[in-house]
């Protein structure tokens, strides 16, 4: 404390007055200020008092000017497990107020790796080669890179199985499931929060039941969560609802806690049945299950191009290079044909399919399949097979789904909101391909769309869904609320001025976003990032 005349002053790094604060609780907002010391908030100050405030001499002082105050955005499903190492300023989440992100979704993780495991991670490496191998080791990597946001990690089951087993589309021996299961405990007892599954890809989708059964009980022993990418979203396999009974059924068997990521009906054969299986989850909910999901805001998905359209018969037991050599005969094509026209069709048609990240030719990226198509003077479905020839690793934006599902799912209670994204950057290494705006802009998208114009939901319940509603389910301790002694990650936006990215302009940071403090450090000011680096990995 300082003596200043007749009154003592409290020093503390930060202090900003004058914001509608929204707790994260869903409560409604309220008028007040905040004293942040260190990393975290040492008092809420209710109706910006002013002779609470006349007690604290700030190092620096923001004025909200009457704008909204609320936690720090977390991000449940995210893929940024390579990109720090890339370029560590990585913007495309801070930017929009994502202060934590949970990677290692989709069945997909930085660890462990391998040679077997390196194909079935690439999608997400951005080039970047792992000089890692165990989880050990790429929580030791990742906790000396700097960051602009925290990260938290999940174990990927598709990439534990392509190490211990590679591509092999076949039931692990007790020897593998052993060994499964003993890297799961000790990448849980490390502090990772939990297990991923991406059974909508090779090699996740090999597994039967038991294997997910045993390895879901390993993370029910040790408190954390099963996230699940469900076998089937539309018809390609099992079929939507099919797939939700499926994951549901694994994870009350197995007594652990359940997310379902990015949900969501894909395609025109399930659009209306949003209400099906939201009644499914909260059936299981009754009856004791620990369920929720999460959701990003578009009527447009991303995802792998050989995956969704190629037969997992076809993946199994193949490297990629092996899969692109005999995709080379016209043998296999003309087999694969029909399967591959037909899975187009289901996503929407070629019309329908934007290349996003085409590295064999970035000049492809932003084309439908359809233009490709039409330029080439093929039909699409040949004109895949020609992409799929020479990089089978692409990813690509469907234009899939109906707004009434997405609407249902965005206003059921035990949702909450994600990117499926990775964090960017707009210029460097991290700028490549034409990107799903979600990754830029799947909360300010939220805000400004569903919150601020078409009101399907109202800005308190829409933080609680970005805030405190993540950090319960992941165990986020101190985070997720404006209360006094939890961490400062806060975000500071003008509801009325938020503007997102869009599909034509997908890679602009969104405005509206006047603030972001990341562990009580002023990351973005004004809008503008500030060249801080406070983001820590958060183990459990």
């Amino acid at each position: 404390m300082n003596f200043n005349g007749d009154e003592f002053k409290m020093k503390i790094d930060l202090l900003i007055k004058n914001a509608k604060i929204i707790d994260g609780t869903s409560n409604p907002w309220y008028y007040g200020s905040l004293a942040v010391e260190g990393d975290e908030i040492v008092e809420v100050i209710r109706d910006n008092d002013p002779e609470n405030l006349k007690k604290y001499e700030a190092a620096k002082i923001i004025d909200a000017q009457n704008k909204f105050l609320s936690p720090g955005f977390i991000d449940v499903h995210s893929h940024s497990d390579f990109v720090f190492f890339l370029d560590s300023d990585a913007q495309s989440k801070l930017r929009q107020g994502v202060t934590t992100e949970v990677i290692g979704n989709c069945g997909i993780s930085g660890a462990p790796y391998n040679e077997l495991s390196a194909d079935q991670v690439k999608s997400f490496t951005y080039g970047f080669e792992a000089e890692w191998e165990s989880p050990e080791e790429f929580l030791t990597a990742l906790a000396a890179v700097e960051k602009t946001v925290n990260l938290t990690p999940l174990l990927g089951h598709g990439t534990l199985r392509a190490y211990v087993m590679g591509m092999d589309n076949r039931e692990a021996t007790s020897a593998e499931l052993k060994k499964m299961q003993e890297i799961l405990a000790q990448a849980l007892d490390l502090g990772y929060r939990g297990m991923s599954t991406g059974l909508y890809f090779s090699p996740g989708n090999f597994a039967d039941q038991s294997e997910l059964i045993a390895l879901a009980e390993v993370i029910s022993s040790k408190n954390g969560v099963l996230t699940s990418h469900i076998r089937d979203e539309g018809v390609k396999s099992i079929g939507f609802i099919n797939a939700v009974k499926e994951i549901i059924e694994i994870a009350e068997k197995a007594e652990v806690s359940l997310e379902i990521s990015h949900l969501k009906a894909f395609g025109p054969d399930v659009w209306g049945s949003s209400r099906e299986v939201l009644d499914l989850i909260e059936k299981a909910r009754e009856r004791g299950l620990e369920v929720t999901a999460d959701q990003y805001p578009y009527l447009a998905t991303g995802g792998l191009m050989a995956s969704d359209v190629l037969p997992n018969e076809f993946l199994s037991n193949k490297s990629n290079q092996e899969a692109m050599t005999e995709l080379k005969q016209e043998s296999v094509r003309a087999e694969l044909r029909d399967i591959v026209a037909l899975n187009i069709k289901r996503r929407g048609g070629a019309e329908n399919q934007i290349i996003a990240n085409y590295p064999a030719d970035h000049s492809l990226e932003g084309m439908t399949l359809k233009e490709i198509a039409d330029s080439w003077d093929v039909e699409p479905v040949d004109a895949l097979f020609k992409m799929l020839t020479e990089y089978l690793a692409g990813d690509w934006i469907s234009r899939a789904l109906n707004e009434d599902d997405v609407v249902n799912f965005m206003q059921y209670y035990a949702s909450m909101v994600s990117s499926d994204g990775v964090s960017l950057s707009n210029s460097g290494v991290l700028a490549s391909g034409n990107p799903h705006p979600r990754n830029y802009g799947s909360y300010t998208e939220v805000l400004s769309k569903y919150v601020r114009d078409k009101k399907i939901l109202n800005l308190e319940e829409a933080v609680r869904k970005m805030t405190s509603l993540p950090a319960q389910k992941f165990n986020l301790k101190n985070r997720g609320l404006i209360e006094q002694n939890k961490i400062a990650d806060l975000v500071i936006f003008d509801l009325d001025q938020i503007k997102s990215p869009t599909f034509s302009n997908p890679d602009f940071y969104p405005q509206g976003i006047s603030a972001v403090i990341v562990n009580g450090k002023i990351a973005v000011l004004d809008s503008e990032y500030q060249e801080v680096k406070a983001g820590k990995l958060i183990l459990s």
